[in-house]
């Protein structure tokens, strides 16, 4: 006889076989996907963004650090230029004070008082030049014109005979100007 060997077929195994679903959980599953998806996007996007200000706030911290660097620079440059400004005007009157000085002694040496009047009136020509020179400083002496609250201050009113109400009679101190900007107005007397 022959051997008939029985040959074992093994049907290969069906994978575990996917539960049925309802058109309802169908719907359910596609719509949660759809979320999964839009969550996925939006986490996307807020990475993106928070990067995006996370950029921006090192921006502008950068540019609050060049504005406070040359806030600084700037006032640096303002406290130089006042510095030179004095140092100049300083300058121009040691001259001023070498002359007053030897109008002084000469003063001490002789009792001409010509020659003393001349001196000083130099000096004073020299201050006057100087001022004029500097910033275009001038002396103005208002007497005779109409009382300017602009220009003048009044010091005092006096009646007078031989000038109308509001003319200046008497100047105690005269106004300067530099152009047509008032550096001290002039203490006068007006007439009432």
């Amino acid at each position: 006889m022959t051997d008939k060997t029985t040959k074992k077929t093994t049907k290969p195994k069906k994978a575990a076989a996917k539960p049925r679903l309802s058109r309802k959980e169908k719907a359910l599953t596609k719509k949660i996907e759809k979320l999964e998806e839009n969550v996925e996007k939006l986490t996307d996007e807020l990475v993106d963004q928070q990067l995006r200000v996370q950029a921006a706030e090192e921006k502008m911290l950068r540019v609050v650090a060049e504005y406070e660097n040359g806030k600084k620079r700037v006032e640096r440059e303002k406290e130089r230029s006042l510095s030179f400004a004095k140092d100049r005007v300083l300058i121009g009157l040691f001259p001023i004070i070498d002359n007053i000085e030897r109008s002084s002694q000469y003063e001490k040496d002789e009792s001409d008082s010509e020659n003393t009047s001349k001196g000083i009136t130099l000096v004073l020509d020299q201050i006057q030049k100087y001022l004029k020179d500097t910033d275009d400083v001038e002396a103005y002496d208002p007497v005779g014109e109409p009382f300017d609250p602009e220009l003048h201050d009044a010091m005092a009113m006096h009646p007078s005979d031989d000038h109308e109400s509001g003319i200046i009679i008497e100047v105690f101190e005269k106004g300067y100007k530099s152009g047509d900007r008032v550096l001290r107005a002039a203490k006068v007397v007006v007439s009432q």
